[in-house]
């Protein structure tokens, strides 16, 4: 049995990179100096400590005696810019030009801390830790020049990678000194600039592989090719939770360059291994070539019988039934009587597929010495450790490298396709790519949680929210893992907005039983609350006869606060920054003047992972029952910005994609299988239908936040509202379907 959870990064603590290691994949043959940051303690040390076998820190940058200085990235890069933000940190602080280095992809390294892509996390926990290396490195410098000179260090100052003497014409570059720096010892609390003084933080730098995208030279999965390396195709069951029971694999075996079949036995835990057979050949073609060839009966599961319909049934009797109550503010039940006006309604969301345009793939080369593997992962901890519980090797016989990542929206959270490749090269003994088909990865995802949402609020005399209370029930991803978290963790948050503004406030939670996967998807659990919540309160501003933007911002009220927020992105949030993003989107759409005929507008505003964001989606009805998304104007305060171009790529990327899965987005179950195969069936926004979006970033000195998700979330319900305002129609099923949808 493999012992590991796949979503934990504790492996990552037991990976160690060599000083020979890490020469040679940087392809640096005389390093002057090294400096690394320990960010598990978040402290600095030199790069030559390197040289002991105890634990020692990681490289980020290394200076040779001539030519560019190399930065390392860390994290893996899945389209979220990582590659270039976080190495532009720590060049801030070493003082550098951004054409004075080169940027090289991280390996797994203890010395690196936490390697993850997920969360939008990335910049939000490296970056004061990566400030301190850059300016660890710089004051290493300067001393070193101050040493050369024989003078105090206020004498000394750096800039664009020289080291100057002040009031002479004396300088050092850094080429020059690092061989002298290489002996100083590093402080562990050097000064850090003042941001007033940034050059790099907060411009727009484009990211450091996109020529090489654009040439086809970026390495991603399926680029790799180590020398031996077998194909595997794998055929798994259609059914969720089936078993083989026979195999007929003679015709496959017949094919020229077919070398072996094998049989995949499933793991109790559904998001390591499920039951499969593996077609091992010389190439690709060749293996899918021989897994058509395969005649497998199946052993079904009674999850055969599961369909959209009976699930649909369940979340009907849940939402008529009493669930566990996640918050109760006032007396919801008392309130009704004395309100003015009460409201009900039914929000139903789907399954939605991940659908990254990298098909899942992943190489491992297991040997009884050591295993290498490589390949897109957000979690190359979680393949680590799966890779020791499979192999029975000792972390530190297991080398993980980290290509690009071609889209990953929490679908590469999980290391199932990974497990799969370490598996078979330990049957093997010979390094094995798995490549999984579009259909594979449409058909064996971990979807987004489905669900369904009994809404009903209240209004008192003066059109007010008076009382709120919803009844959710969803699909939970944490149930579906067996986690020992709560079931409704993700699937809804008792303290987001509008909970803690409404004097009656109750929320209920039940949780469905589901054979089909689930998962992160981008945005986890908000790509639906933040579409319920601000849809419904767009609903209740019409039944109050108020403007929407003004009725939220009279529900937040004149009085600032910093609101309990105990899921991810807390411990609070601030009213003053939300209010400011809604009067700021609402400024830069001219949502007080009356928007040209024909144009409807709709609006949304939601607080997660720490930013804020408010949108405005103005559509045109091309028929009564067809729309064109015309313009989406956003407003963000995500804290510090570090890298403007990625931000506003990350903003753009989000609404897109909030946009694709509103209009088109939904995975059917069909007797216990998936019935979408490809993009025919699941469609994903093409580029004629993509709106203009004008993104306005908030100035901000307040510590950064990351923005790969934080845009999608409300794009939803700003369409939606939209789409009301144009048709009077209430979406309340997604995808949108105008022909189905009800009014108020």
């Amino acid at each position: 049995m493999i012992n590991f959870d796949p979503l934990k990064q504790e492996s990552n603590a037991d990976v160690q990179l060599s000083r020979r290691d890490f020469v040679k994949l940087s392809s640096l043959a005389s390093l002057g100096l090294f400096v690394g940051a320990n960010l598990v303690t978040g402290k600095l040390a030199k790069g030559n400590a390197l040289l002991a076998d105890s634990f020692g820190p990681s490289v980020f940058i290394s200076i040779p005696k001539e030519g560019k200085i190399t930065i390392m990235a860390k994290n893996p890069e899945i389209g979220q810019g990582v590659k270039t933000s976080l190495p532009q940190i720590i060049a801030e602080e070493l003082e550098l030009r951004w054409d004075q280095i080169q940027v090289e992809q991280a390996p797994l390294d203890r010395r690196f801390g936490a390697q993850f892509a997920g969360g939008s996390t990335a910049v939000k926990t490296n970056y004061t830790t990566l400030r301190q290396a850059g300016a660890g490195a710089r004051e290493m410098l300067i001393e070193a020049a101050a040493r050369k000179w024989n003078v105090p260090l206020n004498k000394c100052f750096a800039k664009e990678g020289v080291v100057y003497q002040r009031d002479t014409q004396l300088k050092f570059t850094y080429n020059e000194l690092a061989e002298t720096a290489s002996h100083l010892e590093l402080r562990e609390n050097p000064p850090l600039k003042d941001p007033k003084d940034f050059t790099l933080i907060g411009k727009a730098i484009g990211g450091v592989d996109n020529q090489k995208i654009v040439s086809g030279k970026a390495e991603f999965g399926l680029d790799a090719r180590p020398k031996g390396m077998l194909v595997a195709s794998v055929e798994r069951c259609p059914v969720f939770g089936g078993k083989v029971k026979s195999i007929d694999d003679s015709a496959a075996l017949k094919i020229a360059g077919v070398e072996k079949v094998i049989k995949i036995e499933p793991t109790p835990d559904p998001t390591r291994l499920v039951a499969g057979v593996a077609v091992i050949a010389k190439n690709t073609w060749t293996a899918m070539k021989g897994r058509r060839a395969l005649k497998i009966e199946w052993e079904l599961p009674e999850g055969a019988a599961e369909t959209d319909e009976t699930l649909q049934s369940h979340f009907e009797k849940n939402i008529n039934s009493n669930g566990e109550i996640l918050r109760n503010d006032g007396d919801v039940d008392a309130a009704w009587s004395n309100c003015k006006k009460v409201h009900e309604a039914v929000y139903e969301a789907p399954f939605l597929a991940h659908a990254p345009m990298e098909p899942m793939n992943y190489i491992a080369d297991v040997r009884a010495d050591g295993a290498d593997l490589w390949g897109p992962t957000q979690v190359p901890g979680s393949a680590m450790g799966l890779a020791a519980a499979i192999t029975g090797l000792t972390p530190d016989k297991i080398k993980v490298r980290m290509t690009r990542v071609g889209g990953g929206f929490g679908r590469r959270l999980m290391a199932d396709y990974a497990c799969e490749a370490i598996y078979l090269s330990k049957e093997l003994g010979k390094p094995v790519q798995v490549v999984w088909t579009r259909e594979d990865d449409m058909q064996h995802d971990f979807y987004r949680p489905n669900g369904m949402f009994k809404m009903k609020a209240g209004l008192d005399a003066s059109n007010k929210l008076a009382a709120w209370h919803i009844k959710a029930s969803t699909t939970s991803r944490y149930a579906f893992r067996g986690s020992s978290d709560p079931s409704y963790k993700t699937e809804v948050f008792p303290d987001g907005f509008p909970a803690g503004f409404v004097p009656n406030f109750k929320m209920e939670y039940l949780p469905v039983a589901s054979k089909v996967p689930r998962g992160a998807w981008r945005a986890p659990g908000h790509n639906i609350t933040a579409w319920l919540d601000q849809s419904f309160i767009d609903e209740m501003a019409h039944l109050a006869a108020k403007d929407p933007i003004e009725f939220r911002l009279e529900l937040l009220g004149d009085e600032d606060k910093e609101m309990p927020y105990e899921d991810h992105g807390g411990p609070f949030y601030k009213t003053s920054r939300l209010k400011n993003v809604i009067k700021l989107a609402a400024e830069k759409s001219n949502w007080k003047t009356p928007p040209p005929k024909g144009v409807f507008r709709g609006f949304a505003a939601h607080f997660m992972f720490g930013a804020y964001v408010a949108e405005v989606v103005s559509i045109y009805m091309k028929d009564s029952n067809t729309i064109k998304v015309e313009n989406v104007v956003a407003a963000c305060d995500c804290g510090t910005v570090i890298n403007r171009s990625g931000a506003l790529n990350q903003i753009q990327g989000g609404i897109i994609d909030g946009l694709s899965a509103t209009l088109n987005g939904a995975i059917h179950i069909e007797n216990g299988k998936v019935k979408e195969g490809n993009f025919d069936g699941y469609k994903l926004m093409r580029m004629n239908e993509a709106p203009s979006i004008e993104v306005h970033l908030v100035e901000s000195t307040e510590s950064p936040e990351g923005l790969g998700e934080m845009s999608l979330p409300t794009v939803s319900a700003a369409l939606c509202n939209a789409i009301f305002a144009a048709t009077g129609k209430r979406v309340r099923k997604l995808p949108v379907n105008l022909t189905e949808e009800t009014k108020l």
